[in-house]
């Protein structure tokens, strides 16, 4: 299986070790850095902080099943209209949150703070390749081999079919597929049995907001390549290579007032990247 230090991996460990690797390297304490802005968009959660760094990460709008009402969808971001001034030290402690909306928050944060950290760092830490998208990265798969998609992923599984790659979906909601991909989908009884089989696995970024990453890394057989990718994955790799993942695919918030402006207007990726936001891949040497 992957490489992982724990047996039995727990959610929010590579969030939990991102934080503490970031704390550590950053300069500076979290208690002297505040939360500037923080938008709630329709389709991405988006932070500033104080020190002008921004980051970006998806709004799980389909996890508050209760959002219908007002009421009850109260739970869902507790701290709205009380985030604004509060330090990431204060912030942070909420990591274990189960609400989808700070969670977004907080990975958003750990996005930005990321973003600070590959601005400072010296050159060549990372094998960074600017406005390149690691879906690209599909093109290159052995068409002999099945890949394991994780995620409603539609532009790598129309690429798939366009290669006639044969493929499989992972996916916790199984009404985000379209009708010709429902016989692909595969239940959680039987994903260790595809896994076994799979010469690639591509994920989407937002397993880290359901919390599903350190499960779904453990049970990748060694040597399997995995790519993850989208804007909520836009984070340092390196405990994420540390799990076996091959290449990470994020973005770089450049404009921070710009994107949280676009987001809170109902943007989308296709809005933002280019002007206030740029891919980048990242792989692993």
């Amino acid at each position: 299986m992957t490489t992982n230090p724990d047996q039995h991996p727990k959610p929010d460990q590579i969030l939990n070790e991102t934080i503490d690797l970031l704390r550590t390297r950053l300069p500076g304490s979290f208690s002297q850095i505040t939360l500037e802005k923080v938008v709630v968009g329709v389709f991405f959660t988006g932070v500033k902080l104080s020190n002008g760094y921004g980051g970006i990460c998806f709004t799980p709008v389909d996890l508050i099943p209760e959002a219908v009402c007002c009421t009850t969808a109260a739970s869902a971001m507790p701290y709205c209209g009380k985030l604004q001034g509060v330090t990431l030290d204060e912030i942070l402690t909420h990591i274990h949150s189960p609400a989808p909306l700070v969670r977004a928050v907080l990975i958003s944060i750990v996005n930005a703070l990321s973003v600070w950290y590959m601005d400072i760092v010296p050159e060549g830490t990372y094998r960074i390749e600017e406005d390149k998208d690691a879906f690209d990265l599909v093109d290159d798969i052995d068409p002999k081999r099945t890949v394991v998609v994780v995620g409603a992923l539609w532009p790598v599984i129309h690429r798939l079919k366009l290669r006639g790659v044969a493929y499989r979906i992972f996916e916790l909601n199984q009404n985000a597929l379209r009708e010709d991909e429902l016989p692909l989908f595969v239940p959680p009884e039987e994903q260790d049995t595809v896994l076994a089989s799979a010469g690639c696995v591509v994920m989407t970024g937002a397993t880290m907001v359901t919390g599903t990453t350190e499960d779904l890394l453990s049970r990748i057989p060694e040597g399997v390549p995995v790519i993850i990718g989208g804007p909520t994955i836009s984070m340092i790799p390196d405990i994420l290579f540390e799990r076996g993942v091959t290449a990470i695919g994020g973005d770089i918030v450049t404009d921070p007032d710009s994107l949280l402006t676009t987001i809170m207007q109902g943007g989308s990726g296709y809005h933002f990247f280019g002007s206030s936001a740029k891919k980048i891949l990242i792989r692993k040497d």
